[in-house]
């Protein structure tokens, strides 16, 4: 290549490259300006909407179909942006005016647009419907929610289980979870956000309490882990129930529900999981949920626990018995039995209690 074929080169490369740099200022200068449109346009919809928000049912009837009958003589995009208001506005926690924010979306006929999203075989495209479907609340959603599980994607289902909970049909959620038993996607983090999403009530009550039932062991121990402490009280038989299941990932995850009731746990059954449960995980979150119940019985099984043969078995023991009345003594007899790996937890449990006193007179009961 001759030297001024390679200096034409050059120039043309490097005027490309000058071409590229402008071009890309000038794209984020034009993204800069729709973002500052857009929210210049949000307050104008804010402003808009608060005209009649806050009025009486009256006034804030007439006003919507003034509002509605505005915005649709106006551009998709502008519908877009109402959306996106509407959206931003329920995805917050505990929106100030949910239904009233819902009533509009149905007015814009957003709950067709949010099915035909969901029906749509591009797994972001329904994912995005199930997004809008769950903030809305849409009920007339469910079914294409549902049949939108088929679409094999992680990000897809997340969003229509999330959707589902949002919507607090306990019926729906059963039949999806029944549907994607063996193929769950979202991992257990996100199944247990979901799942703790749905609203608290009765519908709440009989889907759980079916669910954790359910013959699909992962399925069974998902919703015993997204108990909470309202639910769990409500269904503790339930959770007794499975206590006994043959799979330990059950057991331990009814046990994990069942400490979230403290004082108010079944004794009883705790007692008989901590002495008996092959599996010293179960036996460990028994321990744990002993500490509160402050009677002769748990304490006598938290101090015959002290000798387990796992170490966090043993750990736990020990601190929850520190609490219970006449600890003290139980803690010296069982140091007097000469168990080394006991006086070790007992020690250690102590001095984390600041019991420092008590700790080293076992420790001397130990070298001696």
């Amino acid at each position: 290549m001759s030297e001024r074929a390679m200096i034409l080169l050059v120039l043309i490369v490097a005027g490309i490259l000058v071409s590229l740099f402008f071009f890309s200022i000038f794209l984020k200068l034009q993204m800069t300006l729709k973002t500052r449109r857009n929210a210049a346009k949000k307050i104008i919809i804010n402003k808009e909407i608060n005209t009649f928000i806050n009025g009486s049912e009256r006034e804030f009837s007439i006003g919507l179909e003034k509002f509605a009958k505005e915005t649709r003589w106006r551009s998709k995009k502008y519908m877009l942006l109402v959306d996106d208001y509407l959206q931003d506005s329920l995805d917050n926690p505990e929106p100030e005016y949910r239904e009233k924010f819902v009533a509009i979306a149905h007015t814009l006929n957003f709950s067709q647009d949010c099915i035909d999203q969901i029906r749509s075989r591009n797994p972001k495209i329904s994912a995005l419907g199930a997004r809008r479907a769950g903030l809305y609340r849409f009920p007339e959603t469910v079914n294409d929610l549902i049949d939108a599980l088929d679409i094999l994607s992680s990000e897809n289902q997340f969003e229509v289980l999330l959707a589902l909970s949002r919507i607090g049909k306990g019926d729906a959620m059963a039949k999806a979870f029944t549907k994607i038993k063996n193929n769950v996607f979202i991992n257990e983090r996100a199944a247990i956000q979901l799942l703790s999403s749905f609203p608290n009530g009765n519908e709440k009550r009989k889907l759980f309490a079916y669910m954790i039932h359910s013959r699909t062991s992962y399925v069974a121990a998902l919703f015993l882990k997204s108990l909470d402490k309202e639910t769990a009280k409500a269904l503790v038989n339930d959770m007794v129930d499975v206590l006994y299941h043959e799979d330990k990932g059950v057991r331990t995850a009814a046990m994990r529900g069942i400490t979230t009731l403290g004082a108010e746990a079944p004794e009883k059954e705790l007692i008989k999981a901590l002495l008996q449960d092959n599996e010293w995980e179960v036996r460990n979150l028994a321990a744990k949920a002993l500490g509160p119940i402050k009677t002769s019985g748990a304490s006598k099984a938290l101090f015959m626990a002290l000798s387990d043969r796992q170490w966090w078995v043993r750990q736990n023991a020990a601190s929850s018995l520190i609490g219970h009345p006449g600890s003290d003594d139980l803690f010296i007899l069982a140091a007097e039995t000469g168990d080394k790996y006991c006086m070790d937890s007992i020690v250690s449990a102590l001095e984390n209690a600041g019991k420092s006193k008590l700790a080293n007179s076992i420790k001397k009961l130990k070298e001696y």
